[in-house]
């Protein structure tokens, strides 16, 4: 999977520098594995909370300080979806028994301000790697332990008729107001960033809250670029030396990475599914 991912990015990156990325697990800062237990008690404070209580309709339209960011249609038969859908099968819960159909897959035009943003908080990682804690975790020092993680939410907005299109002004619809503030909101802030490992994890609870509101609701997830940096077990979770956490998933063969600060998280593909 890790060849993949370089592949794709070298040909359709979602930034204009290349550099390595790992989809395994990221390195961690302590030596025994534990996990916080941040389970679906805490899925239910974070993303539902966001859906119970949108986006109000004035600041999803008139926000002036949101970076602008775009759709970009990946169509069937592109080399670069072929590699996405591999990649988003080999992460479902059951990689062996596949239930999951692709309907969509859209690649995320981000703002130069983004992509900055991105690549000035890797260099802060990297400095403190360097000078705190290079011979324990050389890797953050090399590219900030970056590594691919999943965000499962939902969307409203219908299919695209164009190559390119704008995010949607519904506030109900997650994919939309989550990339448009770059996972920057108020719950995610209190709660922090839960990214998994599986791509399928988060979806189902949430279509069954947001159904109630909305009719058509589909199934998506962003994949997005994490810089992990230095990662803890859960076990000191308020350690401020580490940049993420470890956590265990809603199911037994899954694992979460907490992201402490938006800034770590640059979105490049959402995929809809059954």
């Amino acid at each position: 999977m890790q060849a993949m991912w370089l592949s794709l990015k070298e040909n359709v990156s979602c930034r204009s520098k290349v550099t390595d990325v790992v989809v395994g697990r990221p390195q961690k800062c302590s030596k025994e594995q534990k996990h916080y237990p941040y389970g679906k008690e805490n899925l239910d404070t974070d993303e539902f909370q966001q859906m119970a209580n949108p986006t109000p309709l004035l600041l999803v339209l008139f926000r002036p300080n949101y970076p602008r960011a775009r759709f970009h249609k990946v169509d069937v038969g592109d080399p670069s979806r072929n590699i996405i859908e591999t990649i988003f099968q080999k992460a479902l819960i059951n990689p062996l028994k596949p239930s999951r159909k692709i309907k969509r897959v859209l690649k995320v035009k981000n703002s130069v301000e983004i992509l900055e943003r991105f690549e000035k908080y890797r260099e802060q990682v990297k400095k403190k790697a360097y000078e705190d804690y290079y011979k324990r975790h050389p890797r953050s020092s090399v590219d900030g332990n970056e590594v691919l993680r999943f965000y499962g939410t939902v969307m409203t907005c219908g299919e695209r008729s164009t190559q390119v299109s704008e995010l949607c002004k519904d506030p109900f619809c997650r994919v939309c107001r989550i990339i448009q503030s770059n996972f920057d909101t108020k719950h995610l802030n209190g709660n922090r960033i839960r990214m998994s490992r599986s791509s399928e994890e988060m979806c189902d609870n949430m279509v069954a809250l947001i159904t109630k509101k909305k009719k058509k609701i589909k199934r998506a997830v962003i994949v997005c670029r994490i810089i992990a940096g230095l990662v803890d077990d859960g076990e000191h979770e308020h350690d401020q030396e580490c940049d993420s956490f470890r956590s265990r998933g809603l199911h037994s063969n899954s694992e979460n990475l907490i992201v402490r600060n938006s800034c770590a998280v640059l979105p490049c593909f959402v995929i809809v599914f059954t």
